[in-house]
């Protein structure tokens, strides 16, 4: 049956992390997989993750199926925390949720359920994660890659995404990047995301948002609003949602798909289809990770506590931003990083081509991805000043 079955090469991402670990170079930076890490290189569990979970499992008397749309309360939790209590999608009951394996298991049930109903198309602006061709493919859908962001001169070029939206019509859907683009750091302003929706609300295209870090950017309200615009102004919307990063339950694997209905009947209908293809793809979904989303959102002590982390987090984020920034001035780059301080959480494109990339790690020990997406939580006091040369050494 395999015999004639090739060995496949390594995930990029994992491949890099490999040649990583096997680097003896004392002073080389891994600037490559996408998690948070402090400055020694640990992805922490959360206090109030560890907490919660604590209650979690003190509670649990079985391990008993779960609901097939989640663990008990994770839902609701999940939609709160994106739309906001008080929004109409919310009192309307026009809003439902199914709690998926991940942000990629959410992502994997929006592609199927859009080839299910006949979307044309998924347009996407480049570049993107990586893992949104495959994912989406795989679930039957066809994407068209469109301008977004121009790496070489580091900014979005929202007047050609623009144009390309415009140009989408009732069977097609438009993926937009929640708060902190991947891999670009570089987000739509409120103005240009009212833009887009405008675009979107005349055009009759669906809008498929993927929200990976809220709360890295500014805040959890004000990353939201990309979420709870669309949701307000448009009929129908989808969101899929990944807790990996902002609770850090990434092993947990822990996401939801969003449905915003044109009415309650509607959001069920949708829902039940979403339930139906887990049902074939996965069954359930794991529980852990959602029952401890749910025992932190619904507990205001424990609720408080994440918040705090989860800003505490992403200000070292942006303080690391800042420290690259300045000493890439200090080496003599001039402003050749200066926009890395005004883009949004973990991640950033520097200017420079895969043979640059490639110099970089071989000549300095820095690993970079692909032509330079770089995990800003990598860099700290004690390396900056080795990046910033190998950045200028591969420039110049």
């Amino acid at each position: 049956m395999f015999a004639d079955t090739d060995l496949l090469a390594p995930d990029p991402i994992l491949g890099l992390s490999k040649l990583f670990a096997d680097d003896q170079r004392p002073t080389k930076i891994d600037l490559g997989v996408g998690v948070f890490r402090t400055k020694e290189g640990v992805t922490p569990i959360m206090k109030a993750v560890a907490e919660g979970e604590k209650r979690v499992t003190e509670k649990q008397a079985s391990k008993v199926y779960t609901p097939a749309d989640g663990a008990p309360g994770f839902g609701d939790a999940i939609m709160t925390l994106a739309l906001g209590a008080d929004h109409e999608a919310m009192k309307s009951g026009r809003s439902a949720a199914v709690q998926a394996p991940g942000g990629c298991g959410a992502l994997r049930l929006a592609g199927e359920l859009l080839t299910r109903v006949g979307a044309s198309k998924i347009v996407i602006g480049a570049p993107t994660w990586p893992n949104h061709k495959p994912l989406l493919t795989a679930a039957g859908a066809t994407i068209e890659m469109v301008p977004y962001y121009d790496a070489a001169a580091s900014v979005v070029l929202f007047d050609q995404f623009k144009d390309a939206v415009s140009k989408l019509g009732p069977s097609d859907v438009l993926l937009l990047h929640g708060a902190c683009h991947n891999p670009s750091g570089a987000d739509l302003s409120h103005e240009q995301i009212d833009e887009i929706i405008a675009i979107a609300a005349e055009r009759g295209f669906l809008v498929l948002i993927d929200s990976a870090y809220h709360g890295f950017a500014a805040d959890l309200e004000t990353d939201a609003y990309i979420i709870r615009a669309a949701a307000e102004r448009l009929p129908e919307v989808l969101v899929t949602y990944s807790c990996s990063k902002n609770f850090g339950l990434y092993r947990e694997r822990t996401g939801a798909l969003i449905i915003i209905g044109e009415d309650r009947d509607r959001a069920a209908a949708v829902k039940s289809h979403a339930l139906n293809i887990a049902r074939a793809n996965y069954s359930m979904p794991p529980a852990h990770g959602g029952a401890i989303v749910a025992e932190i959102l619904g507990s205001p002590d424990l609720a408080g506590a994440w918040r705090e982390e989860l800003a505490a987090m992403a200000e070292r984020v942006r303080a690391n931003r800042k420290l690259l920034v300045e000493a890439a001035s200090a080496h003599g780059l001039g402003n050749r990083l200066s926009y890395i301080a005004s883009q949004n959480g973990m991640f950033s494109l520097l200017p420079t081509t895969v043979e640059q990339v490639t110099a970089m790690r071989e000549k300095h020990g820095v690993y970079a991805v692909g032509a330079g997406r770089i995990n800003l939580c990598g860099v700290h006091e004690d390396n900056v000043e080795t990046l910033v040369s190998a950045v200028a050494d591969v420039l110049s």
